[in-house]
């Protein structure tokens, strides 16, 4: 049969449509929707049938696999939501994953939020208008000792207003050892290009001196930048102007310096033996004017960018229109006001992405070997502990890992990659490191409570792979 006469026996749009495994999806706003959900399944078979890659057949059986295909996809639009992931990979701060995880006061206070109306803008008592994220505001203020405080939606943000405000009629200077690349291909340049009218790049990728500041504000510069290159190091023959000398340049020249660290560490980590990022109180002791940083980092909060400065400059970015377009919404203050709670009260231990952090190696050995110890042992899977690291991740601490212990899989060659696929593809979600000939568990970035289900998991993918070999 000639392929005119196959294409002729491929079904219509109206005809797809009236069957009731189509129809019942239709509704007042998914009709249009449906309906191109029907013409792509048919426009692939199609497209199959001209390629020669689908044999013709009888019109019902081509219709029947049209309708097939389109309640797939319908199938798929209906049930593809977030999934819950049981990250067993070590990276704590997983981009991909969500970043941090929130603790249950966090949550609660969010639930609380999104399930009645709240004093989001209003103060209860006068019936007065106030701004959102006054209570923020207070926290890292009495936190933290600064002036001012503002929450945008993510640090990029929280970067573009600050170099907008303060450098828009003019330049933002900033060295080119620091014009980084974050997350998604977002490149800094191109952020500070649409925020200042010019972008004064000074000194070299690996070499900047006091006086290519100094030059740049002669030229022009109403605001020195600099960047914490937090997702990596330059190493060997290299020179930077350090935080406090060009707050000193700023002071001299009467230019606000500015500073995005970016990780948002408000804990001193040293104290717990982390070392490889300054606190955020620590830095603000340099002086300098204004700093920037994430909520969802090394905070341990919700999605936010983070501005602490002076009233006076903080007071020019609220006003500024460009922070109602950034303004975070009340699910986003909810979480952060408890999470800054939190730290006021000294209870880290209730802030989920620091205990993950600051764990001590003897307590993960102890849960490692726990775990790997209650793991049903199958002919041709072989189950050890041995240790390893352990990654803060979300661009922070590059070049200081963690020590950890793993729990090692081991199984025949190939088969790592299928249970990594299989744990991938359950409810919910399992992460795992694979490596050569096995499977790697790092319960640093697993909550306990997920164990059990993390054990089950495993148990039935490693079973369930052995038995079809």
């Amino acid at each position: 049969m000639d392929i005119h006469s196959s294409l002729k026996k491929l079904p219509s749009v109206e005809s797809v449509l009236e069957d009731d495994r189509i129809a019942r999806r239709i509704t007042i706003l998914s009709k249009g929707g449906v309906t191109r959900i029907v013409r792509e399944a048919i426009a692939e078979y199609r497209d199959r049938l001209r390629a020669g890659t689908l044999p013709g057949g009888e019109a019902d059986a081509i219709r029947e696999a049209v309708i097939a295909t389109a309640a797939g996809e319908l199938d798929a639009v209906e049930h593809d939501v977030q999934r819950r992931v049981i990250n067993a990979t070590g990276v704590i701060l997983h981009t991909n994953l969500g970043r941090a995880v929130l603790g249950p006061d966090a949550v609660s206070a969010i639930e609380r939020a999104s399930s009645g109306y709240i004093d989001l803008e209003v103060d209860i008592k006068t019936a007065v208008r106030v701004k959102r994220e006054r209570r923020v505001r207070r926290l890292l203020s009495l936190i933290l000792g600064v002036e001012d405080a503002l929450v945008v939606n993510n640090n990029a943000a929280a970067v573009f207003l600050a170099v907008n405000t303060l450098a828009g009629r003019g330049a933002v200077a900033v060295s080119r050892g620091e014009l980084v690349e974050i997350g998604g291909s977002f490149r800094l340049p191109e952020i500070l290009a649409g925020a200042a009218e010019r972008v004064a790049e000074v000194g070299t990728t690996n070499r900047t001196h006091v006086e290519d500041y100094e030059r740049a504000v002669d030229g022009g510069a109403t605001l020195l930048l600099k960047v914490h290159t937090s997702n990596y190091r330059i190493m060997g023959y290299t020179s930077e102007v350090s935080l406090r000398e060009l707050v000193a340049v700023g002071k001299a020249r009467g230019v606000p310096v500015m500073y995005d660290q970016g990780s948002g560490v408000l804990y001193p980590l040293e104290n717990a033996g982390v070392t490889g990022e300054e606190s955020i109180g620590a830095l603000l002791e340099s002086g300098v004017d204004l700093i920037s940083f994430s909520a969802d980092k090394a905070l341990g909060a919700t999605q936010g960018g983070i501005l602490l400065g002076s009233s006076d400059l903080i007071g020019k970015m609220r006003d500024n229109h460009l922070s109602r377009a950034l303004r975070v919404d009340k699910l986003t203050l909810a979480g952060l006001e408890q999470v800054l709670l939190h730290y006021w009260k000294g209870e880290l231990d209730r802030i989920p992405a620091i205990q993950m952090i600051i764990a001590p190696i003897d307590s993960i050995r102890e849960r490692a070997g726990r775990f790997a110890g209650s793991i049903h042992r199958s002919p041709g899977a072989g189950v050890r502990t041995m240790d390893g690291e352990s990654s803060i991740g979300g661009g922070s601490f590059p070049i200081n890992p963690l020590r950890t212990v793993l729990v090692e899989i081991k199984l025949r060659r190939g088969l790592p990659e299928r249970l990594s696929e299989m744990l991938r593809d359950g409810d919910p979600a399992v992460l795992v490191r694979v490596r050569g000939d096995a499977v790697y568990i790092d319960l640093r970035s697993v909550p306990e409570h997920e164990e059990e289900t993390l054990r089950e998991r495993l148990e039935k993918g490693i079973a369930e792979l052995l038995e079809r070999e």
